[in-house]
């Protein structure tokens, strides 16, 4: 993989993203009144028409719906691997990372769920292709089960220590940390070791301002709703050297409110990618103008890469937030709730 840039799959993922949904058939989205409509009219799209063929619309309910659109970047994923025959190489694992992260985190908080368990909720979908056995991990009834289910991989030693405390409350959100920082670091290691040039620095500078990104959205959430404290806040930070430097993350970490977080972070490259007409955005916006931040920052690297690994990086990150933009939808029709009130909720492209 060292000297490859695969063209072929470049051009792939391109050609699938050019299909993506556009703001107006959003907007054609939030005019329906049922789930069957919001079928039958992403079956019309060139985006999900392959991936809706065989169902009927009419007959359709919510739950499958939703676990068809979630599947859909997956099997994109697996046509894009089998294009130049990606999946014989180890760094292309990490999107199934992503997958294999979000089926442990589901198990571990269905484990405490008395009505309901891991069986019904697991994609089976995934089954051929994670790294542990997923009925395994369905049949875990105890932390000890889940962490035995991946005792040959290297999530068990980013679990290991969340092993439960009679008593004490599960901590969840570092677990989840503890989770996503291994895959990071997997995929930062696997960055340096097979690839080279400008093709690694565009990689890895994507993968920093995500991680930059992704915690500042958090650092903001937990200082303006929670006053989280900066003991608390620092813990719960992905541990990963982002862009930003170190003393700057440290500033905007140890900042005593939201204010001044937001005076410090006015100064900062983010800050001033974030700005409009020389302000940031009020403080109901700021987390929506993150996101949309990140998307930018993917579509950037989508745009100018001529690398398959990056390629494939941004368009994930990408298809991710399409597929919760479509969930969100789903609800809020689901729900009859007001079309200016979904739109607030989705992240769309400028």
């Amino acid at each position: 993989m060292k000297h490859q840039s695969f063209p072929a799959t470049v051009a792939s993922i391109r050609a699938v993203y050019g299909r993506r949904l556009r703001l107006q058939q959003y907007r054609e989205l939030m005019a329906m009144h049922s789930v069957p409509e919001i079928a039958a009219y992403l079956k019309n799209t060139a985006a999900y028409r392959e991936h809706l063929s065989a169902i009927e619309p009419t007959m359709i309910h919510r739950g499958y719906l939703e676990t068809v659109i979630r599947r859909a970047p997956f099997q994109r994923y697996l046509h894009f691997c089998r294009l130049e025959q990606l999946q014989h190489t180890p760094y292309f694992r990490f999107v199934l990372m992503d997958y294999e992260i979000r089926e442990l985190f589901k198990a571990i908080q269905l484990l405490s769920n008395l009505n309901a368990s891991y069986i019904t909720h697991m994609h089976t979908w995934l089954v051929p292709y994670t790294s542990f056995s997923l009925e395994t991990l369905a049949k875990a009834d105890s932390y000890d089960g889940i962490l035995a289910a991946v005792a040959h991989t290297p999530y068990y030693a980013a679990l290991k220590p969340f092993v439960p405390k009679e008593g004490a409350p599960f901590a969840f959100l570092e677990c989840e940390i503890a989770l996503r920082t291994c895959s990071l670091h997997l995929l930062l290691e696997e960055t340096a070791r097979t690839m080279h040039g400008a093709n690694r620095k565009a990689l890895e500078d994507l993968i920093r301002e995500q991680v930059d990104l992704i915690n500042l959205i958090n650092a903001y959430r937990l200082k303006s709703v929670f006053h989280t404290d900066r003991e608390t806040l620092h813990r719960l930070m992905l541990p990963i050297q982002g862009n930003l430097p170190r003393r700057i993350s440290k500033a905007l970490y140890d900042a005593p409110d939201v204010d001044a977080f937001r005076q410090i972070l006015q100064h900062t490259r983010y800050g001033r990618m974030l700005e409009t007409q020389g302000s940031l955005p009020d403080h109901l916006q700021m987390e929506h103008a993150f996101q949309k931040l990140r998307c930018r920052t993917a579509q950037n690297a989508l745009r100018f890469s001529d690398h398959a690994a990056v390629s494939l990086y941004a368009v994930q990150f990408l298809q991710q937030v399409e597929v919760q933009n479509l969930a969100t939808i789903i609800e809020g029709i689901r729900y009859q709730k007001p079309v200016p009130y979904i739109e607030s909720l989705l992240t769309l492209e400028v």
